[in-house]
């Protein structure tokens, strides 16, 4: 009975070791192709990227003085009521486009046509006694002093009426010049006082553009100078103006001088009291290192590009931190970070990493870009 108990357990054990066998085989067999495969998938060469280049190439840059500006107005200012009473006639609506002259608010006049319509009363007769005392004095029929009491009691009330009519004219706004009006500030049977704000008004083109520039500029500017300006809400966009007004003395706490300059801004797209960036294009102009602004990519570290060189097994593209300048055109100034004849990528740096291979493709687009600027 123990014989076949001892039997039986040895059965177990060989079958154990076989499974085991089996089992430790099979594994070793996965292990030893997945190691190959994988030391195959690390010996096969990256995924080359395919990318358009343009050359970096020196330029004649012309030389340019930068500075943070404000939109002002040429022509703006805040209506208001020139003398008491109740609002009887609204006759704008907000953000209307008005012209000079066009009457906005009307205060009640009802007294004062009556009294205009007394003292027209009184100035004709004021007229017709005038006219007789000239027709008697040549007769001896009335005296010289009669006759001038006559004409100071006439112009008197020459006076009088005239002073009716501008306080008709006080009982009404209108705009002192063709713009756009703000925000409707009162309303219809609303008593106002003299001095009460009605409405905004605005003229939008040409604007103002006011700015500082430090004092070691001062000779540099010359009035008619090009002027560029650029605002956050229109980044692909920039406005053309001349450099109109310098100011008359150098500021003691900043040790600038106040400049003006005056944009067109025929579509109206610009406002007054929007803020941006300008640059005053000077006589003066440089060599420069430049490429394509499409060639420039930014990260947590600032400005990079993609410079495609030459590699063990073909051209591969190297990750380059650049010092940006001025934009002009489709070009950007290269302060640092890349050298005349350098070849950069235009397209295709998101599949790029540092030394990632890369085959140069021809952009029809941005190689007619690129022969165009080289001219």
């Amino acid at each position: 009975m123990a014989s076949r108990k001892h039997q039986a357990a040895r059965r177990v054990v060989y079958v154990a070791l076989f499974c085991l066998l089996v089992y430790g085989g099979v594994i070793g067999v996965n292990r030893y192709f997945g190691s190959k495969a994988l030391a195959a998938m690390a010996a096969a060469p990256p995924p080359t990227a395919s990318v358009a280049v343009a050359q970096a190439q020196k330029r004649s840059w012309p030389e340019q003085i930068d500075a943070i500006a404000d939109l002002q107005s040429i022509q703006g200012t805040h209506l208001t009521a020139q003398t008491s009473g109740i609002v009887t006639q609204v006759l704008f609506h907000s953000g209307e486009a008005v012209k000079q002259g066009q009457l906005l608010v009307q205060l009640n006049d009802n007294t004062t046509k009556a009294q205009l319509a007394k003292d027209q009363a009184a100035l004709e007769n004021a007229r017709i006694e005038l006219h007789r005392q000239r027709r008697l004095l040549p007769k001896k029929a009335t005296s010289q002093e009669s006759e001038q009491s006559a004409e100071a009691t006439y112009r008197e009330a020459q006076a009088t009426l005239q002073n009716d009519q501008a306080q008709l004219e006080n009982l009404q706004i209108r705009a002192p010049f063709d713009g756009h009006l703000g925000l409707l500030g009162i309303s219809p049977g609303q008593y106002v006082a003299a001095g009460t704000g009605v409405v905004d008004l605005q003229q939008w083109n040409p604007l103002r553009v006011v700015f500082d520039v430090p004092q070691q500029d001062l000779p540099r500017l010359s009035l008619g100078d090009p002027v560029r300006l650029s605002v956050n809400g229109y980044p692909d966009r920039q406005f053309s103006g001349k450099l109109s007004a310098i100011g008359a003395a150098v500021e003691s706490d900043t040790r600038s001088v106040r400049v003006e300059a005056r944009i067109d801004n025929p579509d109206e797209r610009l406002r007054p009291g929007m803020f941006g960036e300008v640059h005053i294009q000077l006589a003066d102009s440089r060599q420069v290192v430049a490429v394509p602004r499409t060639a420039i990519a930014y990260n947590t570290y600032g400005e990079y590009v993609y410079v495609v060189e030459k590699g063990k097994h073909g051209e591969i593209a190297q990750h380059r931190l650049v010092h940006v300048g001025v934009q002009h055109g489709d070009l950007v100034q290269i302060k640092d970070g890349v050298r005349r004849g350098e070849q950069v990528v235009v397209s295709g740096q998101v599949k790029l990493y540092p030394n990632a291979p890369v085959e140069v493709v021809k952009d029809a687009a941005l190689a007619g870009v690129a022969q165009a600027e080289s001219h």
